[in-house]
Formats: C-alpha cells, sequence, structure tokens
C-alpha cells in the first residue's frame, strides 16, 4: 500500500488529505465534544492488537506495541480525530513463531515480542541496550521496508529458537544488566530491587512459568506431554510438595542464567505494562485487556489438575460438517467438577481447584487493566465441550454453570479495583456473546454487564436498532462495525447482497437518507457511481454505530484499509499482521481524501439524522468539518498551518458552541 506523492505546481495545495490546523483542530474537539453529547455518547473504543501500533519513523523492528513512546503519539491523535475514551487491547500474551495468533498466547505471562526495545537504550531502564540501538535493526532489516510498515514480520522479530532480533536485543541488555549488578551501577541497582519486588508479588505464576520454560529448554519442546512422566506431572497431585521442591532445585541450579533472564524479561514486560496504564489513565484513557477462553501449555502444566484429559473448548456449527457440525478449537477445557461454589457475597472459601485458578487468573486482569472483555463468555454459562476419538468428533454434554464463574470474576473485581468497581453497574466487564450456544448467556446478563456486537452482521439482526427492540438498554452493549474475526469495512461493502441488505435495514430502522450521505467535494463527485455508492455504505455503517452510546471500532477500519486482522478458522500468513504505518497522520488524511476510513464528524452528523435530534446548526457544521477532510490538500498539520500562514488554504473550519 504505497502513498504515491503528487507534483503541485509552485503555490498550489493539491496533495491528497487535508488535516487540520492547529486553529482548526480546537474548532474540531469542541465539535465532536457537542455532536457526542447531542447523541448521548458515553464510550468510543479503539480495539487496538499491538501488531497493529506504528513505529516511530527510524526505529521500526517489524513489530508495534502498546508499551512504546510511538504508542503515546498515536494516543494523542486517536483522541484527536475519534475522540476516543478507552482502549480495548487484545491479547498480550506469549506466543510462538509457529503460532502468531494472540489468542493463542498466555493468561499471566507477557510475550517479550511486545516488550519497547527503545526504553532499554535510556537512563531509566539503566541504558540496558546502545542510544543507537533500534536504528540498527532498522538500517539491518534485509527485506522490503516498505511493506514493514504495513505487515508484521514475525520470523524476523521471533525467528527460530530465539534467532529473533527481540530475543537478541533483550539477551544483551540482561547481560548489560547482570554487568550493571556488578560494577554497582545504581540505576541498575534500583531496576533490580524492583524486580525482587517484582518477583514477590507474583510468585504463585511466575515461579512455574519460569519452570515451564526451563523443562522446554530442557526437553528441546514446550509440549509437556513429551516430557518424562515425572517432569510432566509436577505439579499435579501425583507429586508431594517435597519431592517437586527437589526437582524444582535440580532444574534451577542446572539453568540458572536461564532462569534469571526469564525474571529478567516478565518484569521488563511488566514495568511497561504499568508505564503504558498509567499514561492511559492519565490522559483520561480506560484501559480493557482481553481475557482469553483457553489457556497456555504452560498454564496447564502448572494447574494440571484443573483440566479434563481429551476435553476441549468447541462450538456448535453447522458449516463444520467434516467434524460432526462442531467448531474444533482444540482448547484443552476446564474441570468443572472441580469448580466449587462461589454466590452473590464474594464467599470464596467454597472454592475448588478450579475455582481457585479462575479466581487467580481474573485478579491478575484486574490488577493489570481497568476492565476485561471476556471472550466466548458463553462458554461459562452453557459450555460446549467435544471430545476426539479415533479422528471422530462428538459433543460432551456438561450441566450448565449459571453465575458461579460470573460470581467469582467479579469478586476479583471488587478485590483488584476497589471503588473503581461498581457492582451495580460493572461496566467493567464486557462479554463477548455471539454464536448459536449464546442465547442462555444473553438472557442471564442482558443490562448487567455490557454485551459486544458486530453490525457485519445486520442480517441476523444484530443493529443497534434491534438490540433496543430485544430489551437492551441504551449503553448496556457496544457496537461496532466489525471486529478482528470481520471481513474488513472496506470488503463488505463490495457484498453487495449485504451492502443492499443492511442499507434496507437501516433506511427501515433510522427512515436513512442516502442522499444525506453523499460529498460535494470534487474528488468525490469524480469517483463513478459505484464507487461512490460504496463510500455511502461506509459511511452508514460508521454512522450507524454512533446512533447508540457505546461503541468500538478496529484499527484497520478506521484507516480505511482492506486488509483483515484475521480469518477466523484459517491458518494464513496474513492473520495477526496487519499494521497502521509509522506516517499514519499523512496516510489517514490521505485515505480520507479517497473516500476511505472513519471521517468522524460525517459519521457524527449522519447518527444525529439517523436518530433525529433536530440539531440543524450541529449537522451542517458537521458536515462542513467532513467536507474538509474529504478535500484534497495539506498532509499534516504542520504542513496545514504553513499552507495558512502563506494565505493558501481556500477555507478554514470554525465552529463557535
Amino acid at each position: 500500500m504505497k502513498i504515491n506523492p503528487v507534483i503541485c505546481k509552485k503555490n498550489q495545495v493539491q496533495n491528497f488529505g487535508r488535516a487540520l490546523t492547529t486553529e482548526e483542530k480546537k474548532s474540531y474537539l469542541s465539535l465532536l465534544r457537542n455532536a457526542k453529547k447531542e447523541l448521548n455518547i458515553q464510550d468510543t473504543c479503539a480495539i487496538v492488537f499491538d501488531f497493529n501500533v506504528p513505529s516511530e519513523t527510524g526505529s521500526n523492528t517489524a513489530i508495534g506495541t502498546t508499551w512504546s513512546e510511538s504508542m503515546k503519539k498515536f494516543t494523542a491523535f486517536l483522541k484527536d480525530m475519534i475522540g476516543i475514551n478507552s482502549i480495548q487491547l487484545q491479547p498480550q500474551g506469549k506466543i510462538s513463531s509457529n503460532n502468531t495468533s494472540p489468542y493463542s498466547g498466555t493468561n499471566f505471562a507477557f510475550g517479550e515480542h511486545i516488550i519497547d526495545l527503545g526504553k532499554l537504550t535510556t537512563q531509566e531502564y539503566g541504558s540496558l541496550l546502545p542510544v543507537d540501538y533500534m536504528e540498527t535493526i532498522d538500517t539491518n532489516y534485509p527485506e522490503d521496508k516498505q511493506k514493514r510498515e504495513y505487515k508484521t514480520d514475525y520470523q524476523f522479530v521471533i525467528g527460530e529458537n530465539d534467532s529473533g532480533v527481540q530475543s537478541k536485543a533483550l539477551r544483551l541488555a540482561f547481560e548489560n544488566f547482570k554487568k550493571g549488578l556488578e560494577e554497582k551501577n545504581p540505576q541498575i541497582i534500583k531496576l533490580n530491587e524492583e524486580m525482587q519486588v517484582f518477583k514477590t508479588d507474583n510468585k504463585d505464576w511466575l515461579e512455574r512459568d519460569v519452570l515451564f520454560e526451563l523443562f522446554s529448554k530442557h526437553y528441546g519442546t514446550p509440549d509437556f506431554n513429551r516430557w518424562d512422566t515425572y517432569d510432566s506431572n509436577l505439579f499435579s497431585e501425583k507429586i508431594s510438595s517435597e519431592q517437586r521442591n527437589d526437582r524444582i532445585k535440580q532444574i534451577k541450579s542446572a539453568y540458572f542464567d536461564e532462569a534469571g533472564f526469564e525474571y529478567f524479561k516478565q518484569f521488563i514486560a511488566d514495568k511497561q505494562q504499568k508505564e503504558s496504564r498509567e499514561f492511559l489513565n492519565s490522559e483520561n484513557i480506560k484501559l480493557y485487556g482481553d481475557c482469553l477462553i483457553g489457556f497456555s501449555q504452560s498454564e496447564m502444566w502448572a494447574n494440571k489438575d484443573c483440566f479434563r484429559e481429551n476435553l476441549y473448548y468447541g462450538g456448535p456449527d453447522p458449516g463444520c460438517p467434516e467434524t460432526n457440525n462442531i467448531q474444533t478449537w482444540g482448547l484443552p477445557a476446564l474441570d468443572y467438577t472441580k469448580l466449587g461454589n462461589c454466590d452473590n457475597s464474594d464467599d470464596l472459601s467454597q472454592l475448588g481447584k478450579t475455582g481457585e485458578f479462575l479466581y487467580k487468573k481474573y485478579l491478575m486482569f484486574f490488577k493489570r487493566y481497568d476492565g476485561i472483555r471476556l471472550d466466548a463468555a458463553w462458554q461459562f454459562v452453557t459450555p460446549f465441550i467435544y471430545r476426539e476419538i479415533n479422528g471422530n468428533y462428538e459433543e460432551f454434554k456438561l450441566p450448565e454453570i449459571n453465575f458461579t464463574i460470573f460470581n467469582i470474576m467479579k469478586a476479583a473485581a471488587k478485590k483488584a479495583l476497589g471503588n473503581k468497581f461498581d457492582e451495580n453497574n460493572p461496566d467493567n466487564i464486557m462479554l463477548e456473546l455471539v454464536g448459536i450456544s449464546a442465547g442462555k448467556s444473553r438472557e442471564m446478563t442482558i443490562n448487567t454487564y455490557p454485551h459486544l456486537y458486530t453490525t457485519s452482521y445486520a442480517e441476523y439482526d444484530e443493529t443497534p436498532a434491534k438490540f433496543l427492540e430485544k430489551g437492551y438498554k441504551d449503553g448496556k452493549f457496544y457496537t461496532g462495525t466489525g471486529c478482528h474475526d470481520n471481513e474488513s469495512l472496506v470488503n463488505l461493502a463490495k457484498d453487495d447482497f449485504k451492502r443492499e441488505n443492511h442499507l434496507s435495514g437501516m433506511k427501515q430502522n433510522y427512515n436513512l437518507k442516502t442522499e444525506n450521505l453523499k460529498y460535494h467535494d470534487e474528488g468525490y463527485k469524480a469517483n463513478s457511481r459505484h464507487e461512490q455508492d460504496l463510500e455511502d455504505f461506509r459511511t452508514a455503517k460508521f454512522a450507524e454505530i454512533f446512533t447508540t452510546s457505546k461503541q468500538f471500532f478496529t484499527l484497520p477500519d478506521m484507516f480505511g484499509m482492506a486488509e483483515r486482522i484475521n480469518i477466523s478458522g484459517k491458518t494464513s500468513p496474513d492473520n495477526w499482521t496487519v499494521r497502521i504505518p509509522s506516517d499514519y497522520e499523512r496516510f489517514y488524511f490521505s485515505q480520507l481524501s479517497k473516500g476511505f476510513g472513519l471521517n468522524m464528524p460525517k459519521a457524527l452528523a449522519t447518527a444525529i439524522q439517523m436518530k433525529n435530534t433536530g440539531n440543524d446548526y450541529l449537522v451542517t457544521k458537521c458536515m462542513e468539518a467532513a467536507e474538509i477532510l474529504r478535500s484534497k490538500g495539506p498532509l499534516t498539520t504542520k504542513e496545514a498551518d504553513k499552507a495558512a500562514s502563506e494565505g493558501k488554504l481556500q477555507h478554514q473550519f470554525v465552529y463557535l458552541s
């Protein structure tokens, strides 16, 4: 996706994209606030995968991270242009080179691939890496650097057997950390003191995670089923605590330096995550974490008695006849016979092993994030479990669980968040309730915990208007045009059947007038009728989610990218790779001028018209701002300021609230 500059004649401003000037931004932000107030919008949430995040120009390591300095600037851009109130981070756990899906990762341990190496060059981190280390990685990138702007290169970052640049950098940082301790470097000593506190505070899960890495190195595989039976069952009831402690001493002694390295990486990741959350909260942005339904190999090994052998989470799906109409997720299922009891009074004394394990999991999430998105939440009410026998799949029936796991989760939230958690309005917990088996869960939790839906499935009545008809209260659900498993909005628009079906529904639900979707911009008028229809549809779908109080969007949709984040159920080299480029401001305004991406004032104006609030002045000003963003002109605010000072802007936006 290369952006080709247009050669301009002297004194003309004709580059693609029309950024706002510094003065225009003041009016624009005031306009967004008032338009959102008119629509009673409470939360606009950006869905962010770490690999989506742009890198700093000249410091691109082929992957992004929300823990970076670049993320701070990018967050400001999201606030300025969209007015976000929250960020929903996707899973940040460990992944492997052969499975880069964040949904294959860990719940407790962070992935080293998203540690921001740039911070390790600073004095705060004891200058653990040379000051020019990031630039060196960027310069020496062996593949197409333009492609790297839009695609994560996991082979370069992770590689095989710690051969990636991230592992090499962290190994060097660790060696410098040890050297700094020997030389009594004050900043390194301070870091070490912080690490010892971290190790003590997180001993319960951290110790076992480190041991798993040591045994994996010892056996040459993370598949604990291929280890000796004794080590495979080290944390099961089959091994006494005395025997276990002796074996732990042996493996730590044999791999002493490796153990220190694993502790070091988790400490650095934890420190950066805390810093990131503190920054976002200081910007009045709430941070949600994505809480996985599944568990990693390390977590299963460390809590073996909490899982059932040869039983897996999945889902009913008539579209999978080859597996007996079952989505075979391959995620080992918890042993719910050991769940125990937890009523609404937060009494944890009756929890079994599985219940205690879940409590620790949720407690960790609420310590790290302001709230959680519970992945496949219906599995904790009406679990769908299957087993495989000689290549044949069959459902394994389990009784309903009802509120037990939600009560465990709520108890963890109250413990970690304190008065930030409102038991009567528990918006810190989002439930993903999509699928054939989700009906019971929806009935139980409607108007209690917010539910997450996408309007990509509007033909199945998954629209804001239909949710309200079904009894949802406005503000008790989030809607987006799509999530990580959906087709991009750009490609959804190309589906003739869905486009007509969705538009027909919006005309019926909101008396949508398609003429209001059009632009006066010359670039829009120059497009073919078909291209205009596709753009109008994208405008309408964005507007639809802003007719309700809470909504979300993915970064690729915001930037009008055709690439989808993931093709669910299929292995593809393009899954989990799409990135926003380093020059994101220029890219965003370029996309808007071509009719792609989230033109926020246009979406808000259209939503106001769809709700028929009657504020014509606000609609007019939103439309005016939208036309400016759709037009040709300077690509960045800096360039727009220069053009304005030279009298080269034909029109400047002013809004008097």
